[in-house]
């Protein structure tokens, strides 16, 4: 890239893989926009994971801790197939990428208590991240599908990140129990507190 800025979307365009100008606020450049959201949200939980990593963290964190800049780089593979357009012919994605983050979450729930819906999304400084993370996955995965009722998208997509989503839950419930920070079954709201008094 010679250069950052050239100035073509001043008009409030931008262009696809493809080369083919559409509107800043096309469905499918808000799908592969929030995709983008969510790697810079996986680069954070990446940066504390090793800030929080323990002293003797076992094989597992370590893999994790590789598994996810990987995944890192496998989300921009799932931007370019969005972004080549519905007549993209080449999709980088694969049904077999699904099937690793499947064997992550089977494994994750083969050690990790039972899940006793429902939840907080809280614990831990990188467990809270992957769970804000979860959050961007499911959004992207709602303007993924919009935009599959307007243009077909390839099926190891929209399989891809239905999936990445249960992963990154997964995953957050993972490193709260290593860092032994659980979280709180959610209670009825009317047990709030009293207000405080003056």
């Amino acid at each position: 890239m010679s250069r950052i800025y050239t100035r073509q979307g001043d008009h409030g365009q931008t262009r696809l893989g493809t080369g083919e100008k559409v509107s800043k606020h096309h469905v499918r450049v808000a799908a592969y926009g929030s995709l983008y959201e969510l790697n810079s949200m996986l680069g954070h939980a990446r940066a504390l994971l090793t800030v929080y990593r323990p002293d003797r963290p076992d094989p597992l964190w370590t893999q994790f801790e590789a598994f996810l800049t990987e995944l890192m780089h496998q989300l921009f593979m799932v931007g370019h197939d969005l972004s080549g357009g519905h007549k993209n012919i080449s999709v980088a994605t694969q049904e077999s990428d699904t099937q690793i983050l499947e064997q992550w979450i089977d494994h994750w729930r083969s050690i990790l208590p039972p899940w006793k819906p429902f939840t907080l999304p809280e614990g831990s400084i990188p467990g809270t991240a992957l769970y804000q993370a979860t959050t961007v996955c499911r959004r992207a995965e709602r303007e993924i599908y919009r935009l599959n009722q307007e243009e077909p998208v390839a099926r190891p997509v929209l399989m891809f990140v239905n999936r990445l989503s249960d992963f990154l839950f997964m995953a957050a419930r993972y490193v709260n129990e290593v860092l032994g920070s659980s979280e709180s079954p959610v209670r009825n709201p009317r047990l709030f507190p009293p207000s405080p008094t003056s």
